[in-house]
């Protein structure tokens, strides 16, 4: 009787198989709609201007040493409590290293790129941090390092 009176009220029998029809269906407009808006295809990388290859070295005192890799010369300290967007940067791409048994020796590299991006690369594990998305002060931390060392291609 109950069955009779669901199919008389117009109530589908299968709540969840509608649901995952209905679901599925709104993916499949959500990616033909990225598509046609060019979402789904980034415009191309601007061209590398500026690149530094990079390591960062807790010392003992609590500063870090920022070394630019090709010269061998130190080009920032960071000095103890100072620095924390530096420091929580390293600190979490360290871990990824450590998560994936990989060493200290690779550098990192830090891209300025034609469009004022700042990208930092951890030549280790592939990682790439799009700098601007952590806002232009933090963003600036990272672009007084790549003015530091001058290295303008």
């Amino acid at each position: 009787m109950s069955a009779a009176l669901g199919r008389l009220s117009g109530r589908p029998r299968n709540p969840p198989a509608l649901a995952m029809v209905t679901v599925g269906a709104l993916v499949i407009f959500g990616c033909g709609l990225a598509r046609m808006t060019g979402y789904a295809n980034p415009p191309a990388a601007a061209p590398v201007v500026a690149q530094v290859s990079l390591h960062f070295f807790d010392m003992p005192d609590g500063t870090v040493h920022v070394v630019d890799v090709a010269s061998g010369r130190v080009i920032d300290v960071v000095a103890d409590g100072k620095g924390a967007f530096l420091r929580s940067t390293m600190r979490v791409m360290a871990t990824e290293r450590a998560n994936r048994h990989l060493g200290p020796q690779a550098p990192f590299t830090l891209e300025g790129r034609a469009d004022s991006r700042l990208q930092l690369i951890d030549t280790a594990t592939g990682q790439v941090l799009e700098l601007e998305a952590f806002g232009p002060s933090n963003e600036g931390v990272f672009a007084k390092i790549l003015t530091a060392t001058g290295d303008e291609k």
